[in-house]
């Protein structure tokens, strides 16, 4: 799970969770410290039960949001947003975005779509490198989410949802603000859905996405 640290609208911090337990506050101990003075010492904790990660309240005075709500305990979801003081807390599960891609894949109807359907069916789609030594190798992408890029470097992630396929920043290696180009232009750390020839830049290389 990546955490990304919003304030006033803008990210200002990256963090990867690795651990069952992570404390959020004031607190120059906390694992992630928030310098906001609505924040208290120890504000949140969020914990991993099974599968799943809880946000909880640690009956902080300024207390925690999810969708402008109030709340003791949420669990989270991939691309969650909790607020906590002045800063937005961004919540990136890339593992449950797989699950939830493929969940939608085995509900989809495998031939054809249904006459006045609004959700269009995902066919063939694929990247076409155009530069460097892999200049022509293709990259199918058939499967709920494929990675793209260099580890260590620089790593996004395509998402196969029942809207179309979707691009997302993973990991900018040692530059946490480095994030995927879509057309010449940063995508920030949302999710970004993908057109026919797109043209996608990650770890320097150059991809052309096609769907038919």
């Amino acid at each position: 799970m990546k955490i990304v640290i919003i304030k006033d609208n803008k990210p200002i911090d990256q963090i990867n969770v690795n651990s069952g337990r992570v404390t959020i506050g004031r607190k120059s101990d906390c694992d992630i410290p928030v310098k906001d003075p609505a924040v208290s010492g120890l504000h949140a904790v969020i914990e991993q039960v099974k599968d799943r990660f809880v946000i909880r309240d640690e009956n902080s005075t300024n207390g925690i949001y999810v969708k402008g709500r109030r709340v003791k305990e949420h669990i989270l979801h991939h691309e969650d947003v909790v607020t906590v003081g002045e800063h937005r807390l961004r919540f990136l599960i890339v593992e449950q975005a797989v699950k939830k891609s493929s969940a939608a894949e085995s509900r989809s109807a495998p031939a054809e779509s249904k006459p006045g359907s609004a959700t269009p069916e995902i066919t063939r789609a694929f990247l076409t490198v155009t530069g460097g030594k892999q200049a022509g190798t293709r990259v199918d992408l058939v499967e709920g989410m494929t990675t793209i890029g260099k580890p260590g470097v620089q790593v996004a992630a395509i998402s196969r949802r029942p809207q179309g396929h979707f691009i997302i920043h993973v990991d900018g290696g040692k530059d946490r603000e480095r994030v995927p180009m879509v057309n010449g232009e940063p995508i920030g750390f949302k999710s970004r859905k993908l057109e026919t020839g797109d043209v996608i830049v990650v770890a320097g290389i150059e991809m052309t996405y096609e769907f038919a």
